[in-house]
C-alpha cells in the first residue's frame, strides 16, 4: 500500500511509514495513564503495551544551589 502511494506520488519516499508504526505512534500519543494506553491499543498484557509505548518520562530540571555574593 505504501509503495503504491509513493509510486502514485501521494507521499514522498522520505515520508515513508509502516502501518505497524502507526500503532506505535497511536499508543505513544494516547493521553492518559498506562491502562488507558493498554485499552486503546487492545493489548491484553501491560508488557505488550510497554513494548509499543515510546513516551519519554518528563522530569523536572535540577535546581542549582544559590551561591552567596562575595
Amino acid at each position: 500500500m505504501i509503495t503504491a502511494a509513493i509510486h502514485a506520488q501521494v507521499i514522498a519516499e522520505a515520508d515513508r511509514f509502516s502501518l505497524h508504526g502507526l500503532k506505535h505512534r497511536g499508543i505513544t500519543d494516547t493521553v492518559g495513564n498506562r491502562a488507558d494506553k493498554q485499552d486503546a491499543g487492545g493489548h491484553v498484557t501491560p508488557a505488550m503495551t510497554h513494548r509499543y509505548d515510546h513516551e519519554l518520562p518528563v522530569v523536572k530540571p535540577p535546581v542549582l544551589p544559590v551561591r552567596p555574593a562575595k
